[in-house]
């Protein structure tokens, strides 16, 4: 198989990966498996209590924080996710090493690309051991974005560039540089919404929203610039149509399940969705911006 056609399968993972890490943050799964690489000490996790040693909560009492009754949903939706993240590892080793093959420039991205999915890797360690530490959450999806975008420049390299209007060119970097601004705010929100969970319960989502610090009334008034902006876009880009109408549809799923998390207590779904909606945003960007050239 050619570097192109694996490294897009391996784009693939990453983002299936980012959908995985956002049902884990919806779900509070995050501590489903309070240790790391192993599970509850296992390769494979119990589906039931009574597979774990008598004393499982006093062995795991300080990993897991004051929750220790064990919740199998919450433990293999972990795992999942975790065992998603080590193909998504292994898919790209396999493109890095089909990328030496290629031009210089492609094995290098590639190579950055490897790296930090291993920093990644390493991080989501920390995330489990720091009990999903402000900052650390934020920058475990700071190095997946990062992941994105040297995957995309290996795969666009060898591409022919599109001209375009060098004033139309500057709006897609600045609707990327905008969704960037976007998602590093919610990512806050994010662990905000963390800490009101921990000090209402799971069972008092309506609490929720009202509770959250100002960085939420920020994130969504910004929603109106991130529409303006992309609204401007799709109006005066002359080419790319596909790009363009891609680019405005992730929008407006985004904004509505935005809507639908702010006024229905963040149901089931809406999470993830909101997220994986963003992420995808962003790649567009990074991908259109890496294929156009000033006319």
């Amino acid at each position: 198989m050619t570097f192109q056609k694996f490294g897009f399968i391996t784009l693939i993972c990453v983002y299936l990966l980012v959908l995985a890490g956002g049902i884990v943050r919806s779900t509070g799964s995050g501590m489903g498996c309070p240790d790391w690489p192993k599970c509850f000490g296992m390769l494979i996790p119990p589906t039931q209590a009574s597979e774990l040693p008598f004393n499982y909560q006093e062995i795991y009492k300080a990993k897991l924080h004051g929750e220790i009754a064990f919740n199998a949903s919450k433990t293999w939706i972990e795992y999942l996710n975790r065992l998603l993240g080590a193909i998504t590892g292994l898919c790209m080793l396999v493109s890095t090493f089909l990328a030496r093959k290629e031009k210089r420039p492609v094995f290098l991205y590639s190579l950055a690309a490897l790296f930090l999915v291993v920093a990644n890797a390493i991080l989501g360690k920390y995330v489990v051991d720091s009990f999903l530490l402000p900052g650390v959450v934020t920058s475990h999806m700071l190095l997946t974005i990062g992941v994105i975008y040297f995957l995309l420049k290996a795969l666009n390299h060898n591409k022919e560039r599109i001209e375009v209007n060098v004033s139309q060119r500057k709006w897609i970097l600045l609707n990327a540089c905008i969704i960037f601004a976007q998602i590093l705010m919610g990512t806050q929100v994010r662990e905000s919404t963390d800490h009101v969970i921990k000090l209402f319960g799971e069972n008092s989502r309506s609490l929720w929203i009202e509770n959250l610090p100002s960085i939420y009334i920020i994130h969504r008034t910004f929603s109106w610039i991130v529409l303006f902006s992309h609204f401007y876009l799709w109006r005066n880009l002359k080419t790319m149509q596909t790009y363009k109408n891609i680019a405005i549809g992730l929008v407006g799923i985004s904004l509505i399940s935005g809507v639908i998390m702010a006024y229905i207590d963040l149901p089931f779904g809406s999470q993830p969705i909101h997220l994986t909606t963003s992420i995808l945003l962003i790649g567009f960007h990074m991908n259109a911006w890496q294929n156009t050239k000033n006319a």
